[in-house]
């Protein structure tokens, strides 16, 4: 420990603090966009690590965490954007402007960039029931912002001529601002794991072409014209939606469901029984409610094997506050999982163990937990919007 200490302070107070030569930083900038264009062009590859990571988060949700992390979801990036603007006013008193708007061109262009590509690529988030779509995916708006910012002061810091600690202890502070903004998205299901890596890497592009090189963005008829043109295509993107390119989600998948039912049509009536309610409609499509107590489905099953249940709901809630609700599942009478439910519409997964199912029917049944809301004498609970089953490994 005393040996990697006595390193870090080496190459913090040594010559590698002066600016990344051109040469370096164009190769590491090539290599950050080829990996980003990799990434997008193979996308639907990394579908199945976005299910899973998307699975283990849902996996370690309690209503604590929840509560800790969306109370603190406001603070990690206008902290950033506050210490970056401290930072740039130490420079103007340093007499410096010429490093203050450079790193403040850095971030912005670079914003603007990562909201020109979230416009063009039309991805669905995790949190999205198509054919709804609120906000597009890739890149992440979030995580880009605090990894430029960061990034930025990152690259200002470490040219100071401050003691090393001090260097070392803003960049760890930085990287945990970062590190707290990328969790928060994923953890309330705002982006895929997929998307964090490709706002790292086009940021980390931009990054390397720019910073070490203030001359490329000094005001000119080329950057005006280079910004009128991205200025353009934004406005095309965004006004026109046949002009964007859709990319692949985890929940825009087109593999055939085994079995599929959409509640709030009358057809599909026959299939449940228990404490189920009226039928509804939402901008999301046509639904069923759900009452206090239990409610099950019958599930007609090919042959015995594990499934992937898929189940788009939402709970009911009066108010705006936070929201954490469990709603048990079980299958022919075994328990499945204890779900917490989100705000909004979700899709929520979970495979279901091929010791509970039996070829032909099967009896899905779902029960609202003590915590929802008994405030109000309305006997509704949950939303059903459709519910499917996959085969496992298929």
């Amino acid at each position: 420990m005393p040996l990697l200490s006595e390193n870090l302070l080496n190459f913090l107070t040594s010559k590698r603090l002066q600016p990344l030569t051109n040469s370096l930083s164009q190769r590491l900038g090539l290599l950050f966009l080829g990996l980003a264009v990799a990434e997008v062009c193979f996308l639907s590859s990394l579908a199945s690590l976005d299910a899973a990571f998307a699975g283990w988060v849902e996996t370690h949700r309690s209503c604590e965490l929840d509560y800790v992390i969306t109370r603190s979801q406001t603070w990690p990036l206008p902290v950033l954007v506050a210490l970056g603007m401290l930072f740039l006013l130490w420079l103007g008193t340093q007499g410096r402007w010429a490093e203050a708007w450079h790193a403040l061109l850095v971030v912005i262009l670079g914003g603007f960039l990562s909201e020109l590509l979230k416009t063009g690529f039309e991805r669905a988030r995790p949190s999205v029931l198509p054919p709804l779509l609120v906000g597009n995916s890739f890149p992440s708006g979030h995580a880009a912002g605090a990894l430029l910012i960061a990034g930025t002061l990152s690259f200002l810091l470490v040219r100071q001529r401050w003691t090393a600690w001090v260097k070392i202890g803003g960049t760890f502070l930085l990287a945990g601002l970062v590190s707290v903004t990328i969790w928060q998205r994923l953890y309330l299901g705002h982006h895929w794991l997929s998307d964090i890596l490709g706002s790292f890497l086009l940021v980390s592009a931009w990054l390397c072409f720019v910073l070490p090189r203030p001359a490329c963005l000094q005001v000119s008829r080329g950057l005006v014209f280079a910004c009128a043109v991205l200025l353009a295509a934004y406005q095309v993107f965004y006004f026109v939606p046949l002009t964007r390119f859709t990319l692949p989600s985890v929940i825009t998948s087109t593999e055939e469901p085994v079995f599929t039912l959409s509640f709030g049509e009358v057809e599909s009536q026959s299939a449940l029984q228990g404490a189920w309610g009226d039928l509804d409609w939402e901008p999301a499509g046509p639904f069923t409610w759900m009452e206090r107590g239990e409610a099950s489905i019958t599930v007609r099953l090919p042959e015995h094997q594990a499934y992937t249940l898929k189940l788009a709901v939402r709970p009911f809630l009066p108010s705006k506050g936070f929201a954490c609700f469990p709603f048990e599942v079980r299958v022919n009478q075994q328990y499945a999982k204890r779900l917490l439910l989100y705000r909004g519409w979700r899709e929520y997964a979970l495979r279901l163990d091929p010791h509970w199912l039996v070829p032909g029917p099967n009896a899905i049944t779902f029960q609202t937990g003590t915590a929802f809301p008994d405030f109000t004498p309305d006997p509704r609970t949950v939303a059903f919007h459709h519910l499917s089953l996959f085969a496992a490994g298929r």
